[in-house]
């Protein structure tokens, strides 16, 4: 087998480490070396600090952010969502008369769009000044308190208005 190895011009070495050979002055720095590596050390670590820096102040401004967005909101809003029952009571309230047109004109207009039942002639019904909806007085009554706006068209009723053309001497 070694003639063949040998003919073939490969043989087989087994490197050996001699331990002996390896000692301290193997890893020993000289010159700039250790300037250089104080420095990139000094260089990992203010990284590392601007970046947790940054991180805290972002997070921070977020928490500070939200903070004033729900401080501006409670402030904004800290008046009851409704009509008051000086204003809803202004509203004027009379009979419903169908008015001749399409069926299907007369199919939307003929249902109060709060308890979905029909509006049937003769029935009262309270019409709201700024959008002519009508609406059963027990219901839109119910749905003014809680909110300032037509149920059906979302139109905004301000109290003023309300007031001023809820009297019955003005054209509704």
């Amino acid at each position: 087998m070694a003639a063949q190895e040998g003919a073939a011009g490969t043989t087989n070495q087994v490197m050996k480490v001699r331990y002996g050979d390896v000692d301290d002055s193997n890893f020993a720095l000289h010159g700039r070396a250790v300037p250089l590596l104080v420095g990139l050390l000094l260089l990992l670590v203010a990284f590392v600090a601007v970046c947790l820096y940054l991180r805290w102040a972002c997070t921070r401004r977020r928490h500070r952010a939200a903070d004033l967005e729900a401080s501006s909101f409670a402030a904004a809003s800290p008046a009851p969502p409704g009509l008051d029952d000086d204003a809803i009571n202004a509203l004027p309230v009379t009979l419903y008369i169908p008015e001749r047109s399409t069926e299907e004109e007369q199919a939307v207009e003929a249902e109060c769009s709060i308890c979905i039942s029909a509006l049937v002639a003769g029935d009262k019904v309270k019409a709201l000044p700024q959008c002519g909806h009508r609406f059963h007085p027990d219901c839109v009554d119910d749905w003014l308190r809680s909110h300032p706006s037509c149920p059906l068209c979302r139109t905004i009723l301000r109290p003023a208005t309300v007031a001023v053309n809820g009297s019955p001497d003005s054209p509704v």
